[in-house]
């Protein structure tokens, strides 16, 4: 737990805003500001160029990553001033206490993944693989075929689910070890680029897959 002045964020964090009573996806936002005990404010999401018709009181949860203390981060607030001028945007209420979580890169969770592995010049070949275990860092990957070998550029594209909540993630990485058994074949990939709306949804799926 954390107040939300000791994150330390700047303007410019990326935030997730998921609004009661809308079944989309969770709505992305920038942090433009905040005054401890009063306000964060942040910019309205938009729906197809247009910024979402927002009320005062509607309550939502918030989801971010912090850089500055390595944590996946949420709270829960609502709308107390909703602006259209100079831009559209709105005012949060300051959480009490925000919910942070670290999973150090070395922490591994064991799970079974399909994903899509991009190889190649300009990554334009792909193929589909297994991951079978997973951290902040990087992952193992199970193929019958990889045509890859140390140091090679790849991708990472998957479909992850976490408490209900769908997002297809793509993460660069480069290939640190290759080994061949029985058929099979296993890479070693380390992550190289991760933006932060992935790495919110991977910290969140590691967790998840650690304590399940």
């Amino acid at each position: 737990m954390a107040l939300f002045e000791e994150l330390k964020l700047l303007p410019g964090q990326p935030m997730q805003l998921e609004f009661e009573g809308y079944s989309n996806e969770r709505d992305r936002s920038v942090l433009l500001g905040y005054r401890p005990h009063h306000s964060i404010i942040v910019t309205t999401p938009t729906i197809n160029g247009s910024p979402m018709a927002l009320k005062l009181g509607m309550k939502l949860a918030v989801r971010l990553f912090a850089q500055q203390v390595n944590s996946a981060c949420a709270f829960r607030s609502e709308i107390v001033h909703v602006s259209r001028a100079p831009y559209a945007h709105i005012h949060l209420a300051m959480p009490d206490e925000v919910i942070t979580g670290e999973v150090r890169k070395s922490v591994r969770a064991r799970v079974k993944l399909i994903v899509s592995i991009h190889h190649g010049p300009e990554l334009e070949r792909q193929c589909s693989a297994m991951v079978t275990d997973l951290s902040m860092g990087g992952a193992r990957i199970c193929a019958k075929q990889l045509p890859v070998a140390s140091g090679d550029q790849v991708r990472l594209t998957a479909q992850l689910e976490v408490s209900g909540v769908e997002r297809i993630i793509s993460i660069n990485g480069l290939v640190r070890s290759y080994q061949e058994e029985d058929g099979q074949c296993s890479i070693g990939v380390q992550f190289s680029q991760i933006n932060d709306a992935d790495r919110v949804m991977l910290h969140a799926y590691v967790l998840s897959s650690i304590h399940g």
